[in-house]
């Protein structure tokens, strides 16, 4: 069964739904590009670890959430060492839902 959009966002957001949705996050505004980077202490370096281990199928769907966010112009690649700390919650319909760790 399909969700509705007033049964899951509460309703101070109502009047912002089209924010949430896809078609209207293709027609984001154009990306301005510029570089940003994150001076670490001398003689420090990022460690390297998977902080959420992602199962195959999981992997599978982020590779396809990126690769159609990459086409569509909404990402563009990155060039840290590091990965950004992403996740999965299962929604009803059984489908999957990216969520970043800030």
């Amino acid at each position: 069964m399909p969700w509705e959009f007033q049964d899951v966002v509460p309703p101070y957001l109502h009047a912002f739904k089209d924010v949430f949705s896809k078609a209207l996050f293709d027609l984001l505004l154009e990306c301005k590009r510029w570089d940003h980077t994150i001076k670490l202490l001398p003689d420090s370096a990022p460690s390297s670890c998977k902080v959420y281990p992602l199962a195959p199928w999981e992997q599978d769907e982020l590779n396809a959430f990126l690769q159609e966010s990459l086409d569509s112009g909404c990402i563009c690649p990155s060039k840290s060492l590091m990965a950004s700390l992403v996740f999965f919650i299962k929604k009803k319909d059984g489908s999957l839902q990216l969520v970043q760790d800030y």
